[in-house]
């Protein structure tokens, strides 16, 4: 009996093992962190001047130009090239990513994963919680 449990604790272990390693998180350094507007507004803080660090509004042109985080860049999550605009991006830079309530930069995750981002810091309130923090926005 004692045999067969330190068997299974054995399999157990390495079917663990295998998974982790296996799993696609551990083959890459990859980085998806949900933040709140606040925590967003201290990353951009500190990053000021980084050019290794970007703010990706993925909203239309015109919610973009009727306010925007300063410093921010634009690439429509409607547009048919967008996920060929996503894929020239520098996949080695960190990107604060948002959009208007959360959802859109939600559904963008999977493209940012596929595309082999390193570190994805998401606003997943988006604008409308940007703003609910009355934190400033540029035109």
């Amino acid at each position: 009996m004692q045999k067969k449990l330190t068997a299974f604790g054995i399999i157990l272990a390495v079917t663990f093992l295998a998974f982790i390693l296996l799993s696609p998180s551990a083959q890459s350094d990859q980085q998806f962190t949900a933040v709140s507007p606040k925590e967003a507004s201290v990353l951009i803080e500190k990053n000021e001047g980084n050019s290794d660090f970007v703010i990706l509004d993925i909203r239309t042109p015109g919610e973009y130009q009727n306010g925007h985080i300063e410093n921010s860049i634009m690439i429509d999550f409607y547009s048919k090239a967008f996920a060929e605009e996503v894929n020239r991006l520098d996949k080695g830079k960190t990107y604060l990513i948002h959009c208007r309530s959360g959802n859109r930069s939600t559904r963008s995750m999977e493209l940012f994963k596929k595309l082999q981002f390193q570190k994805i810091f998401h606003l997943s309130s988006g604008i409308n919680g940007w703003n609910s923090e009355g934190l400033p926005l540029v035109k």
